[in-house]
């Protein structure tokens, strides 16, 4: 008798997932999204072009918004394309008043063919603005869930200090974040091996390391990166550090990444 899984749409999840991570349950996903919260980005003056550029590198999947993914259609409409993660809401940055807003759906996203969907959950923010943020985090996840559509949910402390407060901030919203069904977890490295061997023993989901924006040297971001894989991370989700760079350095460093996440 063929093993089947339960339903169709746990067959969808299970698919999709097999396309973002490998047989060692990994990841490399360069991020390209950024234009949706930050307009005009250095080093992503033409997310079309780069993204053409980095499909030919070894990552295994991009993230990136909905414009993106249908002028894109020519670089995934292919036999052994990489997935596509879309990210389908914004977040605008005001202290104690941020602002979200959805640029997309999960039917957009279930008619476009992608892989996953990737909702951001700002949690530095005041008790009452919690609320909707968890309400939002929830809907998606509750609207994806009869397709088989997986569920990027990234908690983070926007803007905040990198030190022992955000992370027990990031800490929190990763527990939500997994209460609510989230299926795989961005967030930022904690600083400590120890800590995020804990958090990939608790969560039980994918965790995936964030990149943030560009700073320190090549040498620190390939030790953080092989740092937290040998922790359990399950992979990364790193752009600006990359695609901030002239392209020959940019390609090479994302081949490095690949090798410290799957060799």
């Amino acid at each position: 008798m063929i093993n089947r899984p339960v339903s169709p749409a746990q067959a969808g999840k299970e698919y999709r997932m097999g396309r973002i991570f490998g047989d060692d349950g990994r990841t490399v996903v360069l991020p390209i999204d950024h234009g949706s919260m930050l307009g005009r980005v250095n080093g992503l003056e033409d997310p079309v072009a780069a993204l053409e550029k980095f499909a030919a590198t070894g990552c295994d999947g991009f993230l990136i918004g909905p414009g993106v993914a249908e002028h894109s259609v020519p670089t995934f409409a292919r036999r052994g394309s990489q997935a596509r993660l879309l990210t389908i809401d914004s977040y605008w940055n005001a202290g104690e008043n941020g602002f979200t807003a959805m640029i997309s759906s999960i039917n957009q996203a279930v008619t476009m063919g992608v892989d996953a969907v990737k909702v951001l959950m700002p949690w530095n923010v005041p008790m009452p603005k919690r609320a909707p943020v968890v309400s939002m985090v929830s809907s998606v996840i509750e609207a994806a869930e009869p397709f088989g559509m997986p569920v990027m949910v990234e908690p983070i402390a926007f803007e905040m200090p990198r030190g022992p407060e955000a992370v027990a901030v990031e800490a929190d919203g990763c527990r939500v974040a997994m209460e609510l069904g989230a299926d795989i977890l961005k967030v930022a490295y904690p600083g400590d091996p120890g800590t995020l061997s804990q958090w990939c023993a608790e969560l039980r989901v994918p965790i995936v390391m964030l990149g943030g924006p560009q700073g320190g040297t090549t040498e620190e971001l390939l030790a953080m990166v092989a740092e937290a894989v040998k922790a359990g991370a399950n992979g990364i989700v790193i752009g600006r550090r990359v695609w901030q760079r002239p392209i020959d350095e940019a390609t090479a460093l994302l081949s490095q990444l690949n090798e410290i996440v799957h060799g």
